[in-house]
């Protein structure tokens, strides 16, 4: 009887320590990239946010996002990033949907644009582990035609979010409600659609460039 309670106890023993080994590892682990992104290590911010977006890319969309929102999630592109911030660019296009039997418009590319964006904000600022950056810039493009007729994509809204603020948004405002605590550029005609916008300035070009140098003239040890 004793011998089976030690064996027991063992048993327990080793699974509770095998448990408290992985968790131990895996803390580790998260640690060691968090000390590199810290570090402003751009390898390691590009690694986090590659196999993140490609997560998202591979993702069935939640319930509660349209398929054209998703879309444009889905088809982000990087465009910058440092430990401080991530820059990226998508696009929008309008929605439909049946309307009394009809097919019609219910959003323009503009609407999509904002929800698209908003989505975005929210995705990298919780979502992605190991990096936490403070300010997050969304780019969305829509396509339009010159007087050629010639199709072009063309800028239709920025948004550039702060951590600080987005701290105390309820997320489940409307998007263009959410966009108005952020630094937003748009700019629509009477009937709703989307004009081309002039893009801010990136405000953190010069890390990214400064990131860049650094990366290409490593320091050399004798």
């Amino acid at each position: 009887m004793n011998e089976g309670v030690t064996v027991a106890f063992l048993v327990i023993a080793v699974i509770f320590g095998g448990i408290g080994l992985v968790l131990f590892k895996e803390a580790r682990t998260h640690r060691f990239w968090r000390q590199l992104v810290a570090q402003n290590d751009m390898e390691a911010i590009q690694g986090i946010l590659d196999q993140e977006i490609e997560h998202w890319r591979t993702q069935r969309p939640p319930k509660d996002v349209s398929a054209a929102v998703w879309a444009g999630v889905q088809g982000l592109d990087l465009v910058s990033a440092s430990a401080r911030h991530v820059r990226v660019s998508t696009s929008a296009d309008p929605e439909f949907g049946n309307v009394d039997g009809k097919r019609e418009q219910v959003a323009s590319s503009l609407d999509t644009a904002y929800a698209t964006a908003l989505r975005l904000v929210e995705m990298i600022f919780y979502d992605i582990p190991n990096f936490r950056p403070n300010d997050v810039r969304v780019d969305v493009y829509t396509t339009f035609r010159n007087a050629e007729g010639v199709a072009e994509a063309l800028p239709i809204l920025c948004v550039e979010a702060e951590r600080a603020a987005a701290m105390t948004l309820d997320w489940n405002l409307p998007p263009a409600v959410l966009a108005q605590e952020f630094e937003t550029t748009a700019n629509r005609v009477p009937n709703g659609e989307p004009r081309p916008i002039v893009l801010p300035e990136d405000r953190f070009a010069d890390i990214v460039d400064s990131a860049a140098t650094a990366d290409s003239n490593p320091q050399r040890t004798e």
